[in-house]
């Protein structure tokens, strides 16, 4: 945590302790920097002859490593200036120049510029604690401060270690203080398919730096009694998951011109209307609601069509061949002729004494034998299902507004389907390409952020082609939204992402985590520069003794045939033979536990109690190896091998 982009948080030597050429110093983020270079970048202060002014306070604003350390500070202004420094912790202990350590008193640096710069130190100590230092610099007597050139953070607070000068005599600046980090290693099931109990191993860093070396590390992965585990595969770096966890929010952002219904649902038994729907929102159908119908999904209906029995040639009653009631409902469009084609002309009451008789909303003249189709209003008029159950009946559900049905009417259903959704954070450490863990409710296997673009091709296969892209929507977008900003440091940042692939509604405050395998991510995710080395995993050899004596025989009773497999698991041990190769167990292993006889592909002569080691399988894997951490994150964060990609399970 610390405050970047300041014009005056610099250091001659980096978190490895390297030293800077001359004339170079080294910013917080571990870059090099010209000292000229960054003179250019603060505001020019402009001293007038004999006025007395602060220009500078020129220091290293970076957090400070749990151990400590000491760091030198610049103040720059006219001759004859004078100015007090102080510093004090957030338990309100003042720094004595003079001890070089905190005191209850209240203790200040005072000096007289006698030369255009005064160099001092600050020796921070060891903490078991976070800790802040505010430190104050006080234009005193006739010295001012130079000119106010003022910074913010992303949440509209101000950078008090970006911005320079004063408006007053005195001026502030922060530094944070940081116990150690924690990076836990660990095994981990992306799809959920091995299960077991992992043993984490952890590595201490400290914040803001990292760690001179590589250290070793080991973790292990241990199944139930009745699995066993074999080795696909020798783990990379490639094979390390790192995630964040946004949560969905409720609704999703649509995309002009998305289609967000792309496709039917597939037709179930039990989807028509159970009874006419003459007024009302609520619909009852054949089916359970439940597994069949979803909130949100769009709802339509197929036309229906029949033959006019009698010319209509004024009015508004039309007599038909069939029952109307089978084939209408009010407020359904009546299309066949060229008046009904171009407007929306629509049942207005089906009769009840005269069967094949209804009534047009307005007069239209109709000759004798035209077919008439008649459209659902729910067909030109998105209707969705706003809630499943109502009052606690299983076949019904609510739909978006009030449609009339006739009976046995067949209803269709298309699940919403978005690109875009917003999550609750994290939108400052998203980035395409990012993929997302399986077992999130609802999501789309496979899907990755990616770039929405919605393009159009013409002469397409010609030299004339060209594509012009009508929308486009970035894979993280933060809306504008004010990040929270906590020592310097974005902490949340809710926005908006987009998917390669349509969402359906239900991933709505469903917890994702997304991110990728390797290296680059781990840094692009939690901020880690790191590197692994010797990476390994091995299985524990399985171990038992023999609970009978054998004589020249394949069937060799155990004591315990956990972790074992046919055909997969050798055997080695006293009375094997030494003149063949490691028999194989070719039955009685498996999805089994405890003693047994197990059947080996030679015959052996054994003593009763003889101790068997099986290999090639097993509970227990171990994966071991290096890590050195080049650059710590700013909090304590997870790494996870990704045993799927390593492991199989039986």
């Amino acid at each position: 945590m610390s405050y970047h982009g300041s014009t005056t948080s610099q250091s001659t030597t980096n978190t490895q302790g390297r030293q800077a050429p001359p004339g170079f110093h080294y910013m917080p983020d571990g870059t090099l920097m010209a000292d000229s270079e960054m003179r250019e970048q603060a505001p020019s202060q402009q001293v007038v002859p004999g006025e007395l002014v602060i220009t500078s306070f020129e220091m290293d604003f970076s957090s400070i490593t749990a151990a400590g350390e000491t760091r030198s500070f610049v103040v720059s202004g006219s001759r004859g200036s004078t100015f007090e420094v102080e510093v004090k912790n957030e338990d309100n202990y003042y720094y004595n120049f003079h001890t070089k350590e905190f005191q209850s008193a209240k203790s200040v640096l005072s000096r007289l510029l006698t030369s255009g710069d005064f160099y001092g130190n600050i020796t921070f100590p060891t903490v078991t604690d976070n800790d802040q230092y505010d430190i104050s610099i006080t234009a005193t007597k006739d010295t001012k401060h130079g000119n106010y050139y003022e910074t913010r953070f992303g949440d509209g607070s101000v950078d008090i270690n970006s911005t320079t000068g004063s408006n007053s005599r005195l001026m502030t600046k922060v530094i944070y203080q940081y116990v150690d980090l924690v990076l836990t290693i660990n095994p981990y099931s992306s799809g959920g398919t091995i299960t077991g109990t992992a043993a984490n191993d952890t590595v201490a860093i400290s914040a803001g730096a990292g760690l001179t070396e590589a250290v070793a590390f080991s973790t292990t992965f241990t199944v139930a009694n009745d699995k066993a585990l074999q080795i696909i595969k020798q783990p990379t770096h490639l094979d390390i998951l790192s995630f964040v966890e946004p949560v969905v929010g409720a609704a999703p952002v649509d995309i002009p011109g998305e289609n967000t219904y792309p496709t039917a649902t597939t037709a179930f038994t039990g989807d028509d209307v159970n009874g006419a729907i003459t007024s009302g929102a609520i619909v009852e159908i054949d089916a359970d609601v439940a597994g069949n119908v979803v909130i949100g999904d769009k709802i339509t209906t197929p036309v229906t069509t029949d033959t006019v029995n009698g010319a209509v040639t004024s009015g508004v009653t039309v007599t038909m061949d069939a029952v109307t009631n089978t084939k209408m409902a009010v407020g359904d469009r009546v299309t066949g002729n060229s008046t009904l084609d171009r407007s929306i002309i629509t049942v207005a009451a089906v009769s009840a004494e005269s069967v094949n008789v209804f009534t047009l909303s307005e007069a239209v003249a109709i000759a004798d034998g035209v077919s008439l189709t008649f459209s659902s209003k729910i067909n030109r008029s998105l209707t969705t299902v706003l809630n499943l159950d109502p009052s606690g009946e299983a076949k019904q559900f609510t739909m978006s507004q009030d449609i009339q049905f006739r009976d046995n009417a067949p209803l269709t259903f298309f699940n919403q389907m978005n690109y875009r959704w917003p999550v609750n954070n994290f939108a400052h450490v998203l980035k395409p390409g990012f993929i997302f863990v399986e077992g999130a409710t609802g999501l789309v296997d496979g899907s990755k952020l990616a770039k929405y673009s919605d393009t159009t091709t013409v002469f397409a296969g010609t030299e004339q082609e060209k594509v012009y892209t009508n929308y486009e929507v970035e894979a993280v977008d933060t809306l504008s939204l004010k990040p929270v900003i906590t020592n310097g440091e974005v902490t949340t940042q809710a926005g908006a992402i987009t998917f390669d692939r349509q969402q359906p509604r239900s991933i709505a405050g469903v917890t994702l985590k997304a991110g990728g395998y390797g290296q680059n991510e781990i840094l692009s995710v939690f901020g880690y520069d790191v590197r692994f080395t010797d990476l390994e995993i091995a299985l524990t050899a399985v171990t038992t003794t023999t609970t009978a004596a054998v004589n020249n025989s394949t069937s060799v009773p155990v004591a315990s045939r956990n972790g074992i497999l046919d055909d997969i698991s050798t055997v080695s041990g006293i009375g094997i033979n030494p003149s063949l190769a490691d028999p194989t167990v070719d039955t009685g292993a498996g999805a089994v536990t405890g003693a047994g006889t197990l059947v080996l592909t030679a015959a052996q002569t054994l003593e009763d109690g003889a101790t068997l080691t099986f290999a090639n399988a097993g509970l227990v894997a171990t994966i071991t190896g290096n890590i050195h951490v080049l650059k710590a994150g700013t909090a304590s964060q997870t790494l996870r091998f990704d045993i799927d990609n390593l492991l199989s399970i039986t």
